[in-house]
């Protein structure tokens, strides 16, 4: 597949372009994680984003650039939950109509905060690619504008600005660590990192039981699992992006899988030593350091960013987690 891979120039333009809507998010030291893990280890908190997310971005550099037809049709979309709310928020500070279609897992704090922007809510299916075949089914029948979740060029450009600002804020970085769902995330951020330092060692992490896209590329091609049952909503692909594996192949490093318990136990001690709460995908990058995932050819890097792509965890799962790993 020939992709026109985003320029640095495209992916400043886009930052540009969002700059004043969304957040630019700290990456901070974090003293006692480092002293665990013996790294210096950096957390770029996305979870701090506009909503919670760093879905936002990609959504709002992908709304201002649609043109006026295909705005006043309208947009619709499937999501696990965090696209649909950056989404909806881009949809209604540009005055659109906005349909969200969501799997009946989607955690009820998110789909509550996209009702909050004033989207359209449908439940449907089981699994976020349930409801990905209704919102195009939709799409089709009311000639809705469809708005992919992560396999789209204008939405990957925008993530990019996560990685123009990690290498702004920690130009010394050697190794960032990024979660995968269907690849939009880590692909912006490679496509951005990579240009400033090619040298910069980009490291994907799945949950084990949602892991497409590490198949996908152990393949050569993509695979569709028959199920991705994780608590992480934000990472339970099935599939990844046509678009998105090409970049993924190309250029991230290493794909590593990281367990469920091992994702609660990072959630815990983000919250207990850095006072940070994360989702279970936003911790799954601190699982693979805990966990020491990382492949041993490059673990003698020091100078490590750890994406915290979302902070929209359940109340009650949260509180759970803290006190199952405190017994």
């Amino acid at each position: 597949m020939d992709i026109k891979e985003p320029s640095l120039i495209k992916i400043k333009e886009a930052r540009e372009r969002i700059k004043k809507t969304v957040n630019r998010t700290p990456c901070l030291y974090t003293l006692p994680l480092s002293r665990i893990t013996n790294k210096k280890v950096f957390l770029k908190l996305e979870n701090l984003q506009i909503t919670q997310a760093f879905k936002a971005r990609g959504n709002i550099n992908k709304i201002s650039l649609l043109s006026r037809e295909e705005k006043e049709r309208g947009v619709i979309t499937a999501s696990s939950g965090n696209h649909g709310q950056g989404l909806s928020l881009a949809a209604l500070r540009a005055g659109i109509k906005a349909i969200i279609v969501l799997p009946e897992v989607a955690p009820k704090n998110k789909i509550e905060k996209i009702k909050e922007n004033r989207a359209e809510v449908i439940i449907k299916g089981n699994t976020y690619d349930d409801a990905c075949n209704y919102a195009h089914k939709l799409a089709d029948e009311n000639n809705y504008t469809y708005i992919q979740s992560f396999d789209d060029l204008d939405i990957i450009t925008g993530n990019g600005s996560i990685g123009l600002e990690i290498l702004e804020d920690i130009p010394q970085v050697q190794m960032i660590i990024c979660p995968i769902g269907g690849g939009g995330g880590i692909a912006g951020i490679t496509l951005a990192a990579k240009q400033i330092n090619p040298n910069i060692k980009i490291i994907g992490v799945e949950a084990e039981q949602a892991a497409s896209m590490l198949e996908s590329i152990k393949t050569g091609k993509i695979v569709e699992l028959p199920s991705a049952t994780t608590f992480a909503d934000g990472i339970a692909v099935r599939k990844p992006g046509n678009i998105t594996f090409e970049i993924v192949k190309k250029y991230v490093d290493k794909i590593v899988t990281v367990s469920e318990e091992e994702m609660k136990r990072a959630i815990y001690i983000l919250a207990k030593e850095a006072k940070v709460i994360a989702e279970g995908a936003g911790a799954s990058t601190i699982a693979a350091l805990l966990s020491k995932k990382i492949p041993i050819e490059i673990e003698n890097l020091s100078n490590i960013v750890c994406v915290i792509t979302g902070g929209n965890i359940d109340i009650s799962l949260f509180k759970s987690i803290l006190d199952n790993e405190t017994k």
